[in-house]
């Protein structure tokens, strides 16, 4: 039991201190002061960090029993947005209900990891050898996936993407259907090119070539990376950054708030920020290599490839090693839709450390045999 406490203590902690960080960006974001974001990250997060805690003393049989009400649940959010959305930006991502605007895509990430780990959960090892196993867990990933890319939403996507193979892999699918699945989707790679927007296909040339378009779609990359780069080893100081508060840095709130922290705080401030980060994921590996639980193996490891993309795409795309396609960071981003979705994953993990008598590797890696 005090592996467990140990576990349940270190990851509170971890994601205390990445929030932390997150407000204090959001104060320097607003000016130095606390409205409007930090006051409503602040407040998004206590809720639903109370609730995390809560769910970690809910007993894993409950949310795998309703693990495809809630991906359900998400799918139709989706489908509301697409038909009664808000439209912004070039965008319908959000629907508003009374004062609160939500964005479901942020939670059908929750409830693809939910239903994928259900649905692998009552395959046998054969039966997952079956290509048509494996063809109705792509319906599973490619429904939410299709419905988010007519938003349109190309980051959230391609992170819906990450979290379905990550849990199609874990499940030991036949190693040749996975090759056969590979294949297919490097081959689909040119026939999407068609189906982007323009502004997709802009940031991807912008990205591949700096010079074109700089002060139009390869502005905010380039302003990132001139943020990062002025702020040396030690940063230019709390709220102090010239590109930050002469509001040359655009999104500085959100997809760029890692560009505004390495402004101000430095190369050790980002490199803390990343410490803190990968102490997470290996937080998160560590739960579900050592689970007992298939379900909730699967679980973790969904909540891993959705932490592990998101921090991956956001500090690929601010420092230029990835085109922009505006996908939040977790904890430092401002936005109550991905705090609160990214705390729910926190509760699920907190479930399974908790209904677990002891976190160890177990003797077989493989599901349960179905009914």
């Amino acid at each position: 039991m005090d592996r467990l406490k140990k576990i349940y203590l270190l990851l509170l902690i971890n994601i205390i201190a990445l929030f932390c960080v997150g407000i204090v960006v959001q104060y320097s974001s607003a000016g130095g002061k606390w409205v409007p974001f930090a006051i409503h990250q602040l407040v998004i997060f206590s809720f639903f960090f109370l609730l995390a805690i809560a769910m970690s003393f809910i007993e894993l049989d409950f949310y795998l029993k309703h693990a495809y009400f809630f991906y359900i649940a998400t799918v139709i959010a989706l489908l509301v947005v697409n038909f009664f959305g808000l439209h912004i930006m070039g965008a319908t991502r959000w629907i508003r209900i009374g004062s609160i605007s939500l964005q479901p895509s942020e939670f059908a990430k929750v409830g693809l990891i939910l239903a994928l780990a259900r649905y692998f959960n009552r395959q046998s090892v054969y039966k997952m050898m079956e290509f048509q196993r494996l063809f109705k867990a792509l319906i599973i990933i490619f429904l939410p996936v299709f419905l988010v890319l007519k938003q349109p939403n190309l980051g959230t996507a391609v992170i819906m993407l990450f979290i379905g193979a990550s849990i199609i892999f874990t499940a030991i699918i036949k190693r040749s259907h996975l090759i056969m699945c590979g294949t297919l989707s490097i081959l689909a790679i040119p026939a999407v090119w068609p189906f982007l927007r323009t502004y997709h296909k802009q940031r991807i040339l912008s990205f591949l070539d700096s010079s074109v378009d700089p002060l139009g779609i390869g502005y905010n990359a380039q302003q990132s990376q001139i943020a990062i780069g002025s702020g040396g080893l030690l940063g230019k100081g709390f709220v102090s950054g010239s590109q930050t508060q002469l509001g040359f840095l655009p999104e500085k709130r959100a997809d760029f708030a890692f560009a505004a922290l390495g402004e101000e705080w430095g190369f050790l401030g980002s490199m803390a920020l990343i410490s803190l980060y990968t102490t997470l994921l290996a937080i998160i590996f560590s739960i579900a290599y050592r689970s007992k639980n298939y379900f909730s193996k699967l679980v973790s490891i969904g909540i891993f490839a959705f932490f592990g993309s998101h921090f991956f795409i956001n500090i690929g795309m601010t420092t230029g090693l990835l085109p922009v396609i505006g996908d939040p960071l977790p904890f430092l981003s401002y936005g109550g839709s991905t705090t609160a979705a990214s705390l729910i994953c926190i509760g699920f993990l907190l479930s399974s450390v908790t209904s677990a008598k002891d976190l160890k590797l177990s003797s077989r890696f493989h599901p349960q045999e179905g009914p």
